[in-house]
């Protein structure tokens, strides 16, 4: 099943006299319940109720504005995927370090990304970073490439079926784009160091304490227009060892 067509937000109070519409009519269709919306599919259109939670019910327009701003921009630009680059990744030469290390971590890094790549516009980055929930941000850009499962409504019962809604495959390049120019900002950094380099976990790289690499891996980030926090405490070597694998 595809439905690249767009959706309509509703009240979220409103979802109940739809499914006992459904029940009443004898209605075929499509329900999910997620983390922030219940997205029922019915004749052909997409209806989303955002969960009830205040937050949420006010910043739902995040998730349509990113799809219609990348529409836009997948028009006028061909979409070439990137290579592919890992989550994390360990130096194994100081897999084993007990020196001080420090980390720099990147702030926003896929929402930064996305408008320095030009799919999400200005209008829409900054409005994205008054959203106080990060999460909705990191959740509109998977939204690019997620194949929902739905669970069919038939004659206005739920049954024990299940249909997925697929991506779109331009779509989910330029998502795929987001996330490896992210892995490619931090492996350059690692090229940079060297050997001081100990490992970077998605947005944040972590390497040996001495001012010159603080200054190398600053100077790369300002180079590259991404924005960017220094930790004062980062994690150990042993913690960090211990959680590699969790990406």
């Amino acid at each position: 099943m595809s439905l690249q067509n767009g959706y309509t937000v509703l009240n979220p109070k409103t979802l109940k006299s739809l499914i006992e519409r459904l029940k009443r009519t004898k209605s075929d269709a499509f329900i999910r319940k997620g983390s922030f919306a219940t997205d029922i599919i019915w004749q052909g259109r997409r209806f989303v109720f955002p969960n009830p939670k205040k937050s949420f019910s006010n910043n739902m327009w995040v998730f349509k504005t990113v799809i219609n701003d990348v529409r836009k921009h997948i028009l006028n630009h061909k979409i070439r995927e990137k290579p592919k680059l890992p989550v994390n990744h360990w130096n194994p030469k100081n897999k084993n370090y007990r020196g001080k290390i420090t980390a720099t971590d990147l702030d926003h890094a896929y929402w930064r990304v996305a408008f320095l790549n030009e799919y999400i516009s200005m209008d829409t980055y900054l409005k994205g970073l008054d959203i106080k929930d990060k999460s909705l941000r990191l959740a509109a850009l998977a939204n690019l490439s997620s194949m929902k499962e739905f669970v069919v409504i038939k004659k206005g019962e739920l049954t024990e079926e299940t249909i997925t809604l697929k991506y779109d495959p331009i779509l989910h390049k330029v998502y795929s784009n987001i996330r490896y120019t992210c892995y490619e900002h931090m492996m350059n950094i690692a090229n940079l160091l060297g050997d001081e380099f100990i490992c970077y976990k998605t947005d944040c790289v972590y390497y040996k304490d001495k001012p010159e690499n603080r200054q190398v891996v600053q100077d790369y980030l300002d180079s590259v227009a991404m924005e960017w926090k220094q930790l004062v405490e980062p994690e150990n070597i042993t913690t960090l060892k211990s959680q590699k694998d969790e990406n």
